[in-house]
């Protein structure tokens, strides 16, 4: 895939910076960037990627040049973003997908992949999820999410676009700028791990589905280039819940000295086992190995090298 090109929206960011990685072994990667805080500048300057800066907010197209073989969004406001300004991020949102839209219209790609949420669900408690299960989203960055996949639906060239709707995929990450990330929960507990010590701010008796980084990443490039992909809607997940006092332990372990792990008293709607259909990806060869250990282990000693 030496004349492959991929445009990563949002690609400086979490999970984008991995992926971009990824998938700079064998194609051309593009990435867009809103901010340049210093560790996020200094990967961006590395030669890996291209950079482009990009903010919806402000520019009204993507400014990008050439052929794409596909583009990748990820350029969704956080959760803290969409609480904050629900309306803004609307706006942003929608302005982005118009802009991958508008590139795929133009004939300046051939596929989207665009990245959504399990959280078009809602919180209900379910006992299983599919890519049928009716959307109920309860908060906005649930909302703001189910809105852009309305978008997406609604346009006439929908059927080169997949939409992934990922539930928590974790993994270590490529620079030291995390922004919201740095709260969610496999990071925050990696990063008191590495510190020596690990508490919970609730019982450890909820369930997450827990997918990771190159589980993801293999989904990503299957779906760009599995001609049957385009048009769907997938689901984004491990499948199995896993209990977050588990993942607790799992982390823990990977650490020389023994830790407890102190709990809180906080709770959520995600008290019982779900499972979440993957049949779909499964339906296009997606077969991954779902091993948290190695990136547990390569998230500690990513922290503890920012320690030292």
């Amino acid at each position: 895939m030496a004349d492959a090109n991929a445009l990563l929206i949002g690609g400086a960011g979490y999970f984008g910076s991995r992926l971009a990685e990824s998938l700079a072994t064998d194609r051309s990667v593009t990435v867009t960037y809103r901010s340049r805080p210093p560790a996020r500048a200094a990967w961006l300057a590395s030669g890996v990627v291209q950079p482009v800066q990009f903010d919806s907010a402000r520019d009204g197209t993507l400014p990008v040049s050439g052929l794409f073989d596909t583009i990748i969004n990820l350029a969704m406001p956080s959760a803290q973003e969409t609480a904050a300004d629900p309306d803004g991020a609307k706006e942003r949102a929608l302005k982005t997908i118009d802009a991958c839209l508008a590139l795929l219209e133009a004939g300046q790609a051939e596929r989207i992949i665009h990245f959504s949420t399990f959280h078009v669900y809602g919180a209900s408690g379910a006992p299983d999820y599919s890519e049928d299960t009716g959307l109920n989203p309860i908060h906005p960055y649930g909302e703001t999410h189910a809105l852009v996949e309305e978008r997406i639906a609604a346009h006439r060239c929908c059927s080169q676009v997949v939409v992934l709707r990922a539930t928590n995929m974790v993994g270590a990450p490529a620079h030291a700028d995390l922004a919201d990330q740095a709260g969610l929960i496999f990071m925050d507990l990696c990063r008191q791990a590495s510190e020596g010590h690990m508490e919970l701010r609730n019982d450890g008796k909820s369930f997450r589905d827990v997918l990771t980084f190159p589980a993801a990443i293999e989904a990503v490039c299957l779906a760009a280039t599995t001609p049957s992909a385009g048009g769907q809607i997938m689901n984004l997940a491990a499948g199995e819940a896993l209990r977050l006092d588990a993942l607790a332990h799992a982390i823990a372990a990977g650490v020389p000295e023994p830790i407890d792990v102190v709990y809180g008293e906080g709770s959520d709607t995600y008290r019982k086992p779900f499972h979440v259909s993957v049949n779909r990806l499964r339906s296009i060869g997606w077969s991954p190995r779902n091993d948290l250990a190695p990136e547990i282990k390569r998230t500690l000693a990513f922290f503890l090298k920012q320690r030292a």
